[in-house]
């Protein structure tokens, strides 16, 4: 009876844990959803550290922490190349733990900042690091709107001459826009993220 008892508290501690968890995931999420300045990027990763302590063995905070030193090296917010590494190690641990097709789509953002610290140099060493994690994401789930949305950045990107520009990339913004639309509003920890990219195109290549 009494090891009963010490089986039902554990389980009720447990169950307390990761109801905690998963409440304080939601909030750091829900942050990240309305990232603006800088200090805003600084605060979601001391977030997502701490969850990725608390949790190693859950994908979403090394995911979303990938994301975010993608964001800042893509932005110069810092050291572009070692904000660009420390995304490609992030993007690694949560690689450990499950492959989806989020995942490659982070995989292919940090390779993508990896390579815009000197396009004309690593073009050609990152291309297939780039693409192809989006071709093996698309395989898995193709209405995932993100592998569109990078698709058309990295098309609209490229050079004229080698078939980039606002042409070549308005049909994946567009295919993208249709799949953000379809995604349900329901509050999730689950990657939404998207529209700013697609207004962001819009400014660029308006459709």
């Amino acid at each position: 009876m009494r090891i009963l008892i010490i089986l039902y508290f554990s389980f009720l501690g447990l169950q307390s844990q990761a109801q905690s968890y998963n409440k304080d995931l939601t909030t750091a999420v829900f942050f990240f959803n309305t990232l603006a300045t800088h200090k805003d990027f600084t605060t979601a990763v001391t977030k997502f550290e701490q969850l990725y302590r608390t949790n190693p063995n859950d994908w979403i905070p090394p995911y979303y922490l990938s994301i975010i030193k993608s964001r800042i090296s893509l932005q110069k917010g810092g050291d572009s190349d070692k904000l660009a590494d420390e995304a490609l190690a992030w993007i690694a641990k949560s690689k450990l733990i499950q492959v989806n097709d989020e995942v490659l789509c982070a995989e292919s953002l940090a390779n993508t900042a990896k390579m815009s610290v000197r396009p004309s140099f690593r073009w050609l060493s990152y291309e297939n690091k780039i693409k192809n994690p989006l071709k093996v994401a698309q395989k898995i789930n193709p209405n995932n709107p993100r592998i569109y949305i990078l698709q058309a950045s990295i098309q609209m990107h490229l050079p004229v001459i080698f078939g980039g520009g606002c042409n070549t990339s308005r049909a994946l913004a567009q295919k993208a826009e249709k799949l953000l639309l379809a995604q349900s509003n329901e509050v999730t920890n689950l990657p939404r993220w998207g529209k700013q990219s697609i207004i962001d195109f819009k400014k660029n290549c308006p459709f």
